[in-house]
């Protein structure tokens, strides 16, 4: 006779094996939904989920820099969030642990060709909620160099933070607007090795981890990001920590200044 404990682990077990076996049905309808399961999401259930939105343009202007912010703050207890594009050559763009922060992200990415960009939400009971939506695009924005190779200052200008954080009195998730100077190779442009940055950090006042990211070669050039912190009454200043796939870092304090107006959105350089 099974125990209560054994009867639940079969229960389990039957359960993903079902969802490895069996993945549901895709909304985007893509060939590569599939693959994209087995790669991603298998060990865990899966819903498609209208909690977890993504914003794209549907034909995008450029294919180096497309914009997209994903919001899953329907969702309760999100742990990470997983960020790819089905028909990209690097397929997986970011991912995001909102430790004390709102979960939304905005960023921009490279895309080879039109493809849909999904975004999943790894909720504490073990879920995937995911969302997308099909982004038209033409081709070469994986396999581009990167602008700053035909600038002569790039180089000195390497790993410079340019931010801005600010807050509405009386709430106590703030805006975080972000870039960091860096080319993004993705290794597929003739002659140039991958080169991007790899993991940023966002901290408090003290050390405290408000976010973590890990970044990969789709995401656009000179990452720009806006993440939204929960920050306390002292909390003054944000400090970003990162590094790239060659071992350089990233180093900055923001200081934390208040929106008075809709119109202050512009980015101070940050204290490196």
């Amino acid at each position: 006779m099974r125990t209560p404990i054994a009867a639940a682990a079969a229960l389990w077990l039957s359960i993903s094996v079902a969802y490895a076996a069996d993945p549901p049905a895709d909304p985007l309808k893509s060939v590569m939904w599939g693959q994209m399961y087995e790669r991603h999401f298998s060990d865990k259930p899966v819903v498609f989920d209208d909690k977890v939105s993504v914003i794209a343009p549907k034909l995008a202007e450029d294919q180096t820099a497309i914009p997209v912010t994903v919001d899953a703050s329907a969702l309760t207890g999100v742990r990470e969030i997983v960020v790819i594009a089905d028909l990209n050559p690097i397929q997986k763009v970011l991912s995001y642990e909102p430790v004390q922060a709102k979960p939304y992200i905005t960023f921009r990415f490279k895309a080879e060709q039109g493809t849909p960009v999904r975004a999943a939400a790894l909720t504490e009971d073990g879920v995937w909620h995911i969302g997308g939506v099909y982004v038209d695009a033409a081709g070469g924005g994986c396999t581009s160099p990167a602008l700053a190779h035909g600038k002569p200052d790039w180089v000195s200008r390497l790993a410079e933070v340019r931010a801005k954080v600010w807050r509405t009195p009386g709430q106590s998730t703030a805006r975080l607007r972000l870039r960091v100077q860096h080319p993004m190779d993705t290794g597929l442009a003739d002659g140039i090795p991958a080169f991007f940055v790899e993991r940023l950090e966002i901290q408090g006042n003290d050390g405290k981890v408000l976010g973590r990211l890990r970044i990969y070669e789709p995401v656009s050039e000179n990452p720009t990001l806006t993440l939204m912190p929960n920050l306390g009454p002292a909390d003054d200043r944000v400090i970003v920590k990162g590094r790239d796939n060659e071992g350089n870092t990233i180093d900055a304090v923001v200081p934390v200044g208040v929106r008075s107006s809709a119109l202050e959105t512009g980015p101070n350089r940050a204290t490196r």
